[in-house]
């Protein structure tokens, strides 16, 4: 037994030299103090499946881990903090990996918590009582397709004495709204509806709230508001027979407001339907029909003012089959097997019922898009072989690459995706002036210069910078762009034309030919 441990030792030893370590603290953001019994969580990111193992800090907020060599992102969570990675410039934010070797020990690894955010108060009727089981949302705004909405990130319902807390908010800029579920037996009756703070139905008009690091925001009262609301009646007449016809009412709200994403109603026999307790506004009606094994629907525009609306007809068009094939701009060899085409909404707060069609070429190039809804779609291909893209995409000898593929008044004629293997490329380093060193995980943006292209997120392009701050764009569509990188900014902004009339001239203008590659040195663009 002795000796089979003396043989045994030198592998002992291999395998221990193989191991790395790694060591830290996490600490309070705001007041340096350490955070004891935090859960400290590494994650291995350079194999697939990435093992994961989570270690806890000791009395004085120490870790330590012994771990196989690779790179990883190491992060820390604690009751009452914000959830935040090692590296991390602040709450929420992205962090470079960290990359381990074997047989060294990395020491000194600080991870900052930051004191999470609290909003409370209370929600009261005009009397000034209680309001119990009100859902109270808080919200931020986000950009979908280059437009601002509000997304929700928490909520809470109220106790009995009309009291909510809604906590575990990181630093931003947050609206919050009551939503009161009215009693739809009282059509016509003064109603309460989802009230915006300080006291508003319309979210457009509502105050921010402000959340810095700790922030703890009382008296956050809000009164309900009574607005009389309306009935909307109508028929539905459905092209394909039989199936069962749903309704749903959606707000067409141009912050994209939670609560009001929709509403249903029940079709009778006859193809009527009715909602009650309708909000004045601007409104969505779709009809969506199931069978077995299939789904669609139809949408008409519905603007509601103060008075009851009877008499609102939507013809529901049966499912559409769209043909179209792919063509290659000169010559090629390139397999295309791998290609694929699919349709999404045109406007992503759209509900679409049916199928969204991702599909591979047939032998010949074609495609066939089945069973689709009578709806506004954006087609898009992916999988191009590297130095294709797409040139147009034609209905009827109309481009739709950029209007999209509208099909609610009925069928479309054949598509024809035209490719071309000439895409451009462009590749660089992206500098902090403030340290003249490369920037890691900065993000780089291709903003498109032709206006057109502007209004479709397809024309974008965004890449991260490595360890070594260097990017690369393959597969570019030639033409005019700016590039930015900036220190921090919300995903998408660059697509609202408010946010770039302050940032267009810190771009850097850059032309992409067909198929020679381009390179561009950009700084880091700090807060102004």
């Amino acid at each position: 037994m002795r000796l089979l441990a003396l043989l045994l030792f030198p592998f002992l030893l291999a395998a221990q030299d193989n191991l790395c370590e790694v060591s830290g603290s996490v600490v309070n953001a705001l007041t340096g103090e350490p955070i004891r019994h935090a859960q400290v969580t590494l994650r291995r990111i350079d194999t697939a499946p990435g093992a994961t193992s989570s270690v806890a800090t000791d009395s004085s907020g120490n870790f330590a881990a012994t771990l196989e060599p690779g790179t990883y992102r190491i992060s820390a969570d604690h009751t009452g903090f914000i959830p935040a990675q090692l590296g991390a410039r602040g709450p929420s934010k992205p962090s470079p990996p960290l990359v381990l070797t074997a047989g060294r020990k990395t020491t000194g690894q600080r991870i900052n918590l930051y004191p999470q955010g609290v909003i409370s108060g209370r929600i009261v009727d005009e009397d000034g009582e209680p309001v119990p089981n009100v859902d109270v949302q808080v919200s931020r705004l986000q950009y979908m397709a280059g437009r601002k909405q509000l997304s929700r990130s928490n909520s809470r319902m109220t106790n009995d004495l009309g009291e909510y807390r809604i906590f575990g908010l990181s630093p931003g800029r947050y609206y919050l709204n009551a939503v009161y579920r009215s009693d739809p037996t009282l059509a016509g009756e003064g109603q309460y509806v989802s009230t915006y703070y300080p006291r508003t139905p319309d979210p457009a008009a509502a105050a921010p709230l402000e959340i810095v690091p700790g922030s703890q925001l009382g008296n956050i009262d809000v009164t309900l508001v009574r607005i009389r609301t309306v009935t909307v009646k109508g028929r539905v007449i459905s092209e394909s027979g039989g199936g069962d016809i749903h309704m749903i009412l959606s707000a067409s709200n141009p912050l994209g407001a939670a609560n009001e994403n929709g509403r249903g109603a029940a079709v009778l026999p006859d193809g009527g339907f009715e909602f009650r307790n309708v909000i004045p506004g601007s409104y969505q009606l779709i009809a969506i029909q199931s069978a077995p094994g299939k789904a669609y629907s139809s949408r008409i525009p519905l603007q509601v003012g103060a008075g009851n609306i009877e008499g609102v007809v939507l013809t529901l068009h049966a499912p559409l089959n769209i043909a179209g094939e792919i063509k290659v701009e000169g010559e090629t060899t390139e397999n295309l097997s791998r290609t694929r085409i699919g349709l999404q909404p045109f406007d992503p707060g759209n509900i679409v019922v049916g199928p969204m069609p991702d599909l591979a070429l047939k032998p010949d190039r074609t495609f066939l898009l089945p069973d689709l809804s009578a709806e506004h779609y954006r087609i898009v291909v992916n999988n191009l072989p590297d130095g294709f893209y797409v040139k147009s995409i034609r209905s009827a000898e109309v481009n739709v690459q950029l209007a999209g593929l509208d099909l609610t008044a009925g069928a479309s004629s054949p598509l024809e995706i035209v490719l071309s293997p000439n895409a451009g490329a462009l590749t660089g380093t992206v500098v902090d002036p403030r340290t003249q060193k490369p920037v890691t995980g900065g993000t780089v943006v291709l903003v498109p210069q032709d206006k057109e292209r502007r209004t479709r997120e397809s024309f974008y392009r965004t890449a991260s910078t490595d360890l070594g701050g260097q990017y690369t764009f393959k597969n570019l569509i030639p033409g005019d762009y700016k590039a930015f990188c900036w220190d921090d900014v919300p995903y998408g902004s660059w697509m609202d034309p408010d946010f770039m009339t302050s940032q267009e001239s810190r771009g850097t203008a850059i032309s992409i030919p067909e198929r020679t590659p381009q390179s561009l040195q950009l700084t880091l663009l700090t807060e102004q």
